[in-house]
């Protein structure tokens, strides 16, 4: 019987944060454009201190965040690979690679903030007003794999399998390339319809 590896709230927040990684470090570097005259060492003292944070916090919260999803993400994927043997043995029928759905998911989700102000308190607020609603959608979809970072390292497929004479379709997270129609792998499920192998 195969192993369901059911994503934690962790886990998911983790993969959520990992896919605006790109967005956080183009914001960073628009913040430290828009405020480079305060990018000069003031000494410690009480002053300097809500100076670096009044025009370098959103800088500050957005590093702290892509920290913490990028090291979340390690151990995730490390976790996720312990498990794979413990898989069902499938045969791939059908493949679709599915990675060019991250340049959507850049192009759709990440370029429109680019060009957000960021010493503007609205646009600030904006920009998280509309991610905690792309959060939501994003937990309730299969948009959980769309993840550009993800799609460095692992490769995301769209397949159609056979499992004891039952055709199947499922997505599929792998860190090989090539995934060839015949080819027998191991899949262990990871969420509804979302499966590592």
């Amino acid at each position: 019987m195969m192993k369901k590896t059911r994503l934690s709230n962790i886990a998911i927040l983790v993969l959520f944060i990992t896919s605006y990684i790109p967005l956080f470090g183009l914001l960073i570097l628009r913040q430290i454009k828009q405020n480079i005259v305060f990018l000069n060492y003031g000494g410690i003292n009480r002053e300097s201190l809500l100076l670096a944070l009044h025009k370098f916090g959103l800088s500050y919260f957005f590093f702290i965040i892509s920290l913490f999803g990028y090291i979340g993400l390690t151990f995730l994927l490390k976790n996720l690979e312990k498990r794979r043997s413990n898989g069902d043995l499938v045969k791939v029928i059908e493949v679709e690679n599915k990675n060019s759905e991250s340049i959507s998911y850049i192009s759709t989700y990440i370029v429109p903030f680019i060009f957000q102000d960021t010493n503007n308190l609205f646009d600030i607020a904006s920009i998280f007003i509309v991610l905690v609603i792309i959060f939501f959608i994003y937990t309730k979809s299969n948009m959980i794999v769309i993840n550009p970072i993800l799609s460095i390292t692992h490769t995301l497929y769209q397949i159609e399998y056979n499992k004891k004479n039952k055709i199947r379709k499922a997505l599929l997270i792998v860190q090989e390339e090539d995934l060839e129609c015949g080819q027998e792998i191991k899949i262990n499920l990871v969420t509804k319809n979302i499966y590592y192998g």
